[in-house]
């Protein structure tokens, strides 16, 4: 039998390991032909309403002769094609100012990004860490469906404590879970700070590289805003009975399990995300909360129900083609009450 490695180890290894990692592969991850659908695939529209709210945040900034945007896990590169092609013609006077930053660690996922945003390659760069910033940033972090994809501890409270699930391989190969002692005494700080009550045997996922991501960004963001879009909730509402085995689980072609040792590479391991931690951790690091809502409020704040209704009235007139239809009936998903949009929520927190 191998030596036992935290669940978050493993996780690691199945998702980011070179050449064999689910992110690091040659397979495409997104849409109808991938895994599932983030809100870029559902319609451009949303990358439109962001680049409003981008704009948004240049105004509030007194509008800075350097801006810059820095997102963080790119994917195909639809959002940044989406965002920027709206800034260049809607806000024009911002778009000047735009330098668009792309944070890929994926080779395969940054040659699909610099396809897709060829037409902006004097506006756009690529980093692989935040390491790479040669200097603070003035304007905003955007993570969408990005702290979700990070690796997690996964604990279980059994009389009284935590305990922490471990991976093992077995002499016959077979790759099983095992419960011990916690691997750092960081996992009981964080729970007691952010965590909520857990029933007997309840499991649960810290997610303590979302805390170092923050405190990198907070440290080289000068001023300006964090905007981060995932699936998730504050830690009372995620962590219920409801949830006896965690949040933790798979996807592969649009299927859902909970089987995470299963199809190592093949499959996507995801944990919702602990809203409550990057508040309060983004306190320490200097980031105040702006605004916290479902994603649905927040895209209607932005004028998504307008949009809609103008994409209607084009219908009307007979001027919609086959695929704009199909478009356009998807886009419901990201304001009806049990559209996709409606189970993912929207951070806003700010640096002055």
């Amino acid at each position: 039998m191998s030596l036992p490695k935290p669940f978050s180890q493993f996780m690691r290894e199945a998702l980011y390991e070179e050449h064999r990692g689910y992110y690091m592969s040659e397979r495409d991850k997104f849409g109808a032909e991938g895994d599932f659908y983030t809100a870029s695939q559902v319609h451009k529209l949303f990358g439109s309403l962001l680049a409003k709210e981008f704009d948004g945040v240049w105004r509030a900034l007194d509008s800075p002769i350097d801006f810059t945007i820095v997102e963080l896990g790119p994917g195909r590169g639809e959002f940044a094609r989406d965002a920027l092609s709206t800034l260049r013609v809607e806000f024009p006077d911002c778009f000047r100012r735009l330098r668009y930053i792309c944070c890929e660690i994926s080779p395969v996922l940054r040659s699909k990004q610099r396809a897709s945003l060829a037409e902006f390659e004097n506006r756009v760069d690529w980093i692989v860490s935040l390491d790479e910033l040669t200097s603070p940033v003035t304007g905003v972090f955007f993570a969408n469906e990005f702290f979700d994809a990070l690796p997690v501890h996964v604990v279980r409270w059994r009389s009284g404590r935590l305990r922490e699930v471990y991976v093992v391989r077995r002499d016959d190969g077979r790759l099983v879970c095992r419960e011990d002692e916690l691997s750092s005494t960081r996992l009981e700080d964080y729970w007691e700070r952010v965590g909520s009550q857990l029933s007997e045997e309840q499991l649960a996922e810290i997610n303590i590289d979302a805390v170092e991501w923050m405190e990198r960004i907070a440290l080289r963001l000068q001023r300006g805003r964090v905007i981060t879009i995932d699936y998730g909730d504050i830690a009372e509402r995620l962590y219920t009975d409801e949830r006896p085995n965690g949040t933790l689980r798979c996807f592969s072609r649009h299927w859902i399990s909970d089987e995470p040792l299963e199809s190592i590479g093949e499959q996507d391991i995801t944990a919702s995300v602990n809203f409550t931690a990057l508040m309060e951790y983004g306190r320490d690091f200097g980031l105040e909360v702006l605004s916290f809502a479902r994603q649905t409020d927040h895209l209607i704040g932005l004028g998504l129900l307008d949009r809609a209704a103008a994409l209607s009235v084009k219908a009307a007139q007979g001027h919609e083609s086959s695929q704009e239809l199909q478009r356009r009936l998807a886009l419901k998903q990201l304001f009806v009450p049990e559209g996709m949009s409606s189970h993912f929520r929207v951070l806003v927190q700010e640096k002055r």
